[in-house]
């Protein structure tokens, strides 16, 4: 790990990378010491999921999923991190079918985890971890969700789907009433109708808290589930997310969606809190504003407690700014004024001198430690991406992470010193014998005179004297930069294991190059990215002699699909393009879309006065008879966000006009592929794809 502090005025600077367009060849492994990564790697890998440090700091719990292709079966684990000497052990002895997330401690030997058995939904068990009994707590029909438990309010607290006026008990039979109705039809007066790949129904997921003791050694409830939601005042219908128990166990913290007529076209987020039993009304703190907010803390004295909040009304995108609030005098302190970049989440250190920070930068989101006092910031972690970071104590933070080279690990590290992370999960080592390119990356003047960034990864058995094909992989979002960090359904090292140079431009819009680099592609969809894709494949194929310029493909998913249409009307360069989930017409997805916001603020409203014309301006569907490349459209049925028609629409556009393309459609996937067996089949397809363009045998799904 390298320590580095900035004062706030300047630009954090990227930890210096390998420059691609000239690669250290001695960077990379001896082709005949290493397979290569495919699908069937990528689907298997133990994927850690969450994890938890103990009261007494002495031990980290934390589970792991992964997919058998053989059985097709899921299996689960938890295991313990003894953080005295590393130590890794097993909590639970073996891998088991039955569902294990959300491990919490409720004591130094009780962890808590949610966990279903057959047909029944998650409810809350604990593990005993000094004999292994594993004990049910609660027992609800309709699950239950996101257990927290403090010890100072003897109290869980959790989230429940319920009726208005109706307890979890009598919900459960109005659910029931109306699986049995006699019709089917259901009725809207508002939206939303649907939300991600879901439809509403009139039922809500609420904060509830249960009294709960230990008793004996074990976990045990007592009394009745308080609804905290029940006297708030507003319209009903919030559904509480980012909730903690303030020390002394009195008061909830949480955030919720503000409901309404206007909600699928609002982003406004309440920050609130209420008494542990539900006694009062819930109070709001941040009424100022009508933006969004999120991860709410408390300072470990519980006087005062901080949050993410964006200013702008229906702008999911804004900049986080940093709030403090005091509890006792209602007033907000904003940290960080004038820091350009956007925090993605914040605790307290346990001394509450000291915030935590993730922060996108460049191409890393690492972890940054901020001293409230001196208003230092530092960076902890250099490459890759975090995915939680606690504190164990003031010099030592245990923290997962992943890069495109490996998935989630868990490390810790010395936050004083340059010292390097102690690496502790081996839940992944037999990756090693597996290739895994090393990330460069280059910049160029791209759109607006700018500098951008771009990521590369080297092919399977690179010799630099030697010309590769070319994919370039478009990020989705729009407003989401893509982090040096894994993913299970667009990871890079699977094209690059395929022969392919794989590159990666992080165009204007992304939100890891300040705020303003965000802000730029509002009303410039096709514009500025564009841009930037196409100058920075110019410099990358003018400027690397192991590149073929006669054998680029282009992939992209969400916006990115938006990119695939958008590329096919406007440049014939590319030889193939793979479209996922992809945007076709932007007048039809202002319509068809769930959270109207996301257009509404980027594009325009379709039947607003002057707001039309720049929506038709960044529309696909106008340029399709300018469209030539071969082109795989990939659809899934529960996609919401950008709904199946847009889909179809591309698909119906290519064969119209006799260009050769394929559409892959998943009956049961949402905006994203998850099912391992769906993944194999989509990599199938799509690495098929760019391999029939581009001369190259890729890899076949042989199940």
């Amino acid at each position: 790990m390298k320590v580095q502090s900035f004062a706030l005025s300047f630009i954090l600077p990227a930890f210096v990378l390998a420059d691609a367009l000239n690669p250290d060849v001695s960077a990379l492994p001896k082709f005949s010491t290493v397979s290569r990564f495919t699908p069937d790697h990528l689907v298997q890998v133990d994927n850690i999921s969450n994890m938890d440090l103990s009261p007494n700091k002495n031990w980290v719990v934390y589970t792991s999923k992964q997919y058998n292709k053989t059985s097709t079966k899921n299996s689960y684990t938890m295991k313990l991190i003894n953080l005295k000497d590393n130590s890794v052990s097993s909590l639970i002895p073996k891998k088991v079918s039955n569902p294990i997330s959300s491990p919490i401690w409720i004591d130094d030997n009780l962890v808590g985890f949610s966990s279903s058995e057959g047909d029944m939904s998650p409810n809350l068990f604990t593990i005993s971890v000094s004999d292994k009994t594993v004990t049910q707590v609660t027992n609800f029909t309709g699950g239950i969700s996101g257990v927290v438990y403090s010890a100072a309010a003897n109290r869980i607290a959790f989230t429940a789907s319920v009726y208005q006026g109706k307890n979890i008990s009598e919900s459960e039979v109005e659910l029931e009433n109306t699986l049995n109705a006699a019709d089917s039809g259901v009725v809207y007066d508002s939206l939303f109708i649907r939300h991600w790949d879901t439809w509403k129904t009139k039922a809500r997921e609420q904060l509830f808290t249960l009294p709960a003791s230990i008793k004996n050694g074990k976990l045990v409830t007592s009394g009745q589930p308080v609804n905290l939601i029940a006297k708030y005042a507003g319209e009903w219908g919030l559904e509480p997310f980012d909730y903690s128990f303030s020390p002394d166990g009195k008061i909830i913290i949480f955030a919720a969606k503000i409901q309404g007529k206007e909600e699928a076209w609002q982003t406004e987020v309440g920050i609130f809190t209420a008494p542990v039993d539900g006694s009062d009304i819930p109070t709001r703190h941040n009424s100022n504003f009508k933006g969004a907010a999120s991860s709410p803390a408390f300072l470990p004295d519980g006087k005062s407690v901080a949050w993410l909040q964006m200013a702008t009304p229906g702008y999911e995108s804004d900049i986080n700014q940093v709030i403090m609030y005091d509890i006792a005098t209602q007033k907000q302190n904003r940290l960080l004024p004038k820091f350009k970049y956007s925090p993605d989440s914040v605790t307290f250190s346990n001394n509450g001198r000291s915030l935590y920070f993730t922060i996108p930068t460049e191409k890393d989101n690492p972890l940054f430690k901020y001293n409230i006092a001196s208003t230092e910031l530092t960076r902890l972690t250099s490459d890759g991406t975090i995915f939680k970071a606690i504190e164990v104590s003031d010099d030592k933070v245990v923290f997962a992470l992943s890069t495109f080279q490996y998935p989630n690990t868990i490390f810790t590290t010395d936050t004083t010193s340059n010292s390097d992370k102690t690496k502790l999960t081996v839940d992944n080592d037999d990756l090693s014998s597996l290739y895994f390119s090393p990330t460069d990356s280059f910049w160029f003047k791209g759109a607006l005179d700018e500098k951008v960034q771009a990521l590369v990864l080297y092919p399977y058995g690179f010799d630099k004297t030697k010309k590769y094909p070319v994919a370039c992989i478009v990020h989705g979002g729009p407003q989401s930069s893509w982090n040096d960090g894994w993913s299970s359904r667009w990871n890079a090292n699977i094209y690059a294991n395929q022969g392919f140079v794989t590159i990666i431009i992080n165009f204007h819009g992304g939100n890891a190059y300040g705020q303003e680099f965000t802000d730029s592609i509002t009303n410039n969809w096709g514009t500025y990215p564009y841009e930037d894709i196409m100058k920075g494949m110019d410099v990358f194929l003018e400027k690397t002699s192991y590149t073929d310029s006669n054998k680029t493909v282009a992939l992209g998913a969400s916006y990115g699909g938006y990119m695939m249409n958008w590329l096919n009307g406007h440049t014939d360069r590319f030889r193939a393009l793979v479209t996922h989930c992809g945007v076709f017409s932007t007048v039809s997805m202002a319509y068809s879309t769930e959270e109207l916001f996301f257009n509404e603020h980027d594009l325009g409203n379709p039947f607003k006065s002057g707001q039309r014309e720049m929506i038709d301006q960044h529309n696909p569907e106008r340029f399709v008879n300018n469209w030539k490349t071969p082109n795989l459209i990939i659809h899934n049925a529960y996609d919401f966000r950008v709904p199946l028609t847009e889909g179809i629409s591309a698909f119906t556009a290519l064969q119209r006009q006799g260009i050769d393309s394929k559409f892959l459609y998943f009956p049961d996937e949402n905006h994203w592929v998850l099912k391992p067996s769906n993944s194999l089949k989509w990599h199938h397809e799509v690495l098929g794809w760019i391999g029939k363009y581009t001369n190259v045998t890729t890899w076949t799904n042989s199940s």
